[in-house]
């Protein structure tokens, strides 16, 4: 089930040119850590306040919304969870300079029978350092020693240094520091 919903967001999302990338537990198969997931995470990149109501509507083709309000939902937390056939998925809203460039950067991979823009390394472990959870940090710490060669690690070091000032916690760059 879980394949099919992503098959179906992913293509919908290709048709209505809405620039997206899966991120979470799906990226963090793909870079070879992989658990199980019960979820679909996708962060895409619409500023608009016209156009997320007009995706909003537009989504209803694919998906049913889960919040009653989902506009507001969306202006509270930046996020809109939605339903393909019984399997959650969050549609996050880019809205930091780093998470729309992750967007930009972010690849075409191979999912079991299709393709689909997947963040890269670096922009997976991005995500995850603002985590406060034991398990974010163990993904982290596992896809950064399997992808160690492929890590551009001057791009993840300068990004987790500005997302650290932002958020005043200096331990987020040290502990990636660390883990190169």
């Amino acid at each position: 089930m879980l394949q099919a919903a992503l098959e179906t967001i992913v293509c919908w999302l290709e048709e209505k040119k809405v620039p997206y990338m899966v991120f979470g537990g799906i990226a963090n198969s793909l870079y070879g850590n992989p658990r199980q997931t019960f979820d679909i995470d996708i962060k895409i990149s619409i500023e608009n306040p016209e156009e997320v109501k007009g995706f909003v509507r537009a989504i209803q083709e694919v998906a049913a919304i889960l919040p009653s309000d989902p506009e507001t939902f969306i202006d509270e937390t930046n996020v809109l969870p939605v339903s393909i056939d019984n399997v959650r998925v969050d549609i996050v809203f880019a809205r930091l300079p780093f998470e729309k460039k992750a967007i930009e950067r972010s690849i075409v991979r191979q999912f079991i029978s299709f393709p689909l823009r997947v963040c890269r390394v670096e922009d997976f472990i991005l995500q995850k350092v603002i985590s406060t959870r034991q398990k974010d940090w163990d993904d982290i710490a596992t896809v950064a020693t399997l992808q160690k060669e492929t890590i551009d690690w001057n791009y993840l070091l300068k990004y987790c240094r500005e997302l650290g000032e932002f958020l005043d916690d200096s331990e987020i760059a040290r502990k990636i520091e660390r883990l190169r």
